[in-house]
């Protein structure tokens, strides 16, 4: 059977079109691919400048705030002063709380210790040691006798404190002599732990396999696991361009994980060039033969024929260009949908960042700053008042455990865009950023046309409460602080709000609390009696059989008084808090007893107790039961017994003023840190805490009983200088010894 011509040129054309079209999309698509990673790059490129400059960033303002501390505060130069037998342990206990209290300001987890040649000791946050038993000794000497002085940060290097320290962690550190000039008289070392620098840049990038990879020097990276994980690199990712910090020499890789899915295609990128151009030769030379060929046949009808190729021809090439233009558009809008996210996820890393410092007190901003601040982060900056809340997650131990990690994070997503609705209903401007895990800071922007008496917050995160009450499964607490009409007044008022919702055991879960509440509840003389609490939660800890006694005070004087059925029930959260915290710092078979066994009951018996004679009968019962079983947890530990005779021994001689850590630790044969810790295990209080109580508590004694001079009862407690005296009795109790005693006189005359 002949074929027609319409067939013949059906079947001659239509596989050189598809041919040529197939190869030239694949063609596209191959440079596409090649410029989509290409932009890529450059994205991952700035991403990993932006991470390297928020690192260096933290690390220059650590290293000024060292200098700036170490080297203009009276106290920590004072360690450098020394004279055999001019500073008691006291004056280094305050010189290492005021380097505890300095380390805490610094941007990630660190640790500082000091060196003074001359006496050869070692200050750290954990006391005073000798260099010998200085587990960094190596690093130290080395750094400290180089013939120039170290520069800036050092690789990661393993770190521990003491000797006997089985256990060593990854840091770098910063050496900075003192002084900063003239003769060395010792040095400084700031540590920071490894593990807190690579999670503050997961933590930017919000990647948690490790989106910005950082590398020493000899390209080696920070992260141990991640090079476990990847011992084998690829050729591709050894080119891989690396940003070099020019403050540290360390290198910031991005780690390319994303473009893996166009990783083939590009392989074939220049391969699939040639074809493409080879195609369309070839499909030159095939057409012009072709219609050579067909010419002669169709000579005498060519207008028909070439008007109706023209038509079949400009079908065909519209339906397939259209498609593969919807495709290119769609990719194109995909890539461009990848760049916004990443610019929006680093705007909102930037806010979060900008309010966490802002309202920790770490920045201090005036009003130019706050204009130029708020532009760049895409928020208003006109305010008649501020004022900041701070929301919690109520039992978010069960929170956590109740939800998987996604779950968590879509339901804190879920309260955030509530509060905006609300915020925007109410016709008020919120910043919100969740600081801590269970968290959230609100920064409430108010005007004059409001109302100036916190009615309007409490009225908005009272409905925030409602609504989560309503449709989801777990409740917040709210803390609510001052309004102001200044910025630099910010971290006061957020400071006030945290302070407020720490009375949350008091109020109960699902609370708002301002200061008018706080206010209420002492005036209705709940307060006074929180003290009591505690007093007898430190007694059951510390076993020293004064419980019940403690106890039988706080009956009495609740019965006295005139408390409703929900005072009563605060006082018992505040039992239970506090039981709950001290409890859960010793063994593990406690920690089971409580949480299993007595917590639940102690929890339904705030409940159903309906007179506080019941109440009273109830809990003496329970807690006499768990006593015993707490102390026998206690005793089946082998050092049980030896940190009781050390307790008894510092009973026994806290009017000895040479009495020490080290002193006793010579005593018992036993390292001085380890010592420390066991005592804090056992007792829940420190060596140098507990040793102050028992001194102070015998000098107010001292004071009340007897008409001793001051002095002289500073040197019975063991005090050689009376003005140390004073310091520690006015930092405990508020006020001087001379002082205590006249108010004590008053209050006994009236």
């Amino acid at each position: 059977m002949k074929m027609s011509w319409y067939h013949r040129m059906l079947l001659s054309y239509a596989p050189l079109f598809f041919v040529v079209i197939s190869v030239l999309i694949f063609s596209f698509f191959s440079i596409l691919n090649n410029s989509a990673q290409k932009q890529i790059a450059m994205t991952d490129d700035s991403i990993a400048r932006k991470v390297m400059q928020a690192v260096d960033a933290n690390l220059k303002a650590s290293e000024q705030m060292t200098i700036k501390e170490i080297f203009t505060d009276e106290k920590l130069k004072d360690f450098y002063t020394y004279t055999t037998g001019d500073k008691t342990l006291f004056d280094y206990f305050v010189i290492s709380h005021k380097l505890d209290d300095f380390s805490s300001l610094l941007p990630f987890s660190s640790s500082i210790y000091m060196y003074n040649e001359q006496s050869g000791k070692i200050l750290s946050r954990n006391g005073l040691s000798d260099l010998d038993q200085f587990g960094d000794r190596d690093f130290l000497l080395a750094a400290y006798h180089a013939k120039t002085a170290p520069a800036g940060w050092t690789s990661p290097r393993s770190y521990r404190e003491f000797i006997h320290d089985s256990s060593e962690e990854q840091v770098v550190s910063l050496v900075k002599f003192f002084p900063l000039d003239g003769i060395k008289q010792g040095a400084v070392v700031v540590n920071i732990r490894v593990r807190a620098l690579v999670g503050f840049i997961k933590d930017l990038t919000r990647y948690d396999a490790g989106f910005i990879r950082l590398l020493t020097s000899n390209l080696e990276p920070f992260d141990r696991n991640m090079m476990l994980q990847n011992q084998s690199t690829s050729v591709q990712e050894l080119k891989r361009e690396r940003i070099l910090s020019e403050y540290t020499g360390w290198l910031y890789m991005p780690s390319g994980q994303r473009d893996q899915k166009l990783s083939l295609m590009s392989q074939f990128n220049d391969l699939w060039i040639i074809v493409g151009i080879a195609t369309i030769i070839i499909g030159v030379f095939w057409f012009t033969f072709i219609t050579h060929r067909h010419y002669k046949p169709i000579q005498s009808i060519a207008v028909r024929i070439n008007d109706y190729s023209k038509r079949k021809s400009s079908e065909l090439a519209g339906v397939n260009e259209l498609k593969f233009i919807e495709l290119a558009i769609d990719n194109l809008l995909e890539r461009t949908s990848q760049y916004e996210k990443l610019h929006k996820d680093d705007l909102l890393i930037r806010r979060r960042q900008v309010l966490v410092d802002w309202l920790e007190g770490h920045r201090l901003m005036n009003e130019t700053e706050w204009r130029q601040e708020t532009t760049r982060l895409q928020l208003p900056s006109q305010f008649d008042r501020l004022a900041v809340a701070v929301m919690e997650i109520d039992r978010y131990a069960h929170f956590i455990s109740d939800y998987s990690s996604r779950d968590q994070y879509l339901l804190k997503f879920v309260v955030s865009n509530v509060l905006q609705e609300v915020a925007q209903n109410e016709g008020i401007f919120v910043w919100n950023e969740w600081v801590e895990p269970q968290q959230m800071a609100v920064m409430f922007y108010l005007s004059d046309s409001q109302e100036q008496d916190g009615n309007k917050i409490y009225d908005f995160m009272k409905k925030l409460q409602d609504w989560i009450l309503a449709n989801l499964e777990f409740t917040v607490s709210v803390g609510i602080g001052p309004e102001t009409q200044t910025l630099g007044n910010i971290p006061q008022s957020y400071a006030e709000a945290k302070k407020h919702l720490s009375y949350k055991p008091v109020f109960g879960l699902g609370s708002l609390i301002g200061s008018r509440d706080v206010h209420a509840k002492t005036e209705g003389r709940i307060f006074p009696h929180l003290q009591s609490v505690r007093t007898i939660v430190k007694s059951f800890r510390t076993d020293d059989g004064q419980w019940q006694t403690h106890m039988i005070s706080l009956f009495h004087a609740l019965k006295k008084g005139r408390f409703s059925q929900g005072d009563i029930n605060h006082i018992s959260n505040y039992l239970i808090y506090h039981l709950n915290k001290e409890l859960m710092e010793m063994t593990g078979e406690a920690q089971e007893l409580w949480t299993t066994e007595y917590k639940p009951v102690l929890e339904a018996l705030v409940e159903h107790s309906e007179k506080l004679e019941e109440w009273h009968e109830r809990l003496v019962m329970l807690l006499s039961e768990l006593e015993p079983r707490v102390r026998a947890a206690r005793y089946a530990r082998n050092n049980h017994e030896l940190i009781c005779q050390v307790k008894v021994y510092i009973e026994t001689n806290y009017y000895d003023c040479d009495l020490s850590l080290n002193r006793i630790s010579d005593h018992f044969e036993m390292n001085p840190r380890y010592l420390s810790k066991l005592f804090k295990e056992e007792f829940g209080e420190k060596f140098i805490d507990y040793l102050v109580r028992i001194r102070l508590e015998e000098a107010q004694r001292l004071l009340l009983m007897t008409d001793l001079p001051v002095q002289t009862i500073a040197e019975r407690v063991g005090y050689v200088h009376v003005i140390s005296f004073h310091r520690a009795f006015k930092n405990a109790l508020g006020i001087p010894p001379g002082d205590f005693r006249k108010k004590t006189e008053v209050n006994s005359k009236g």
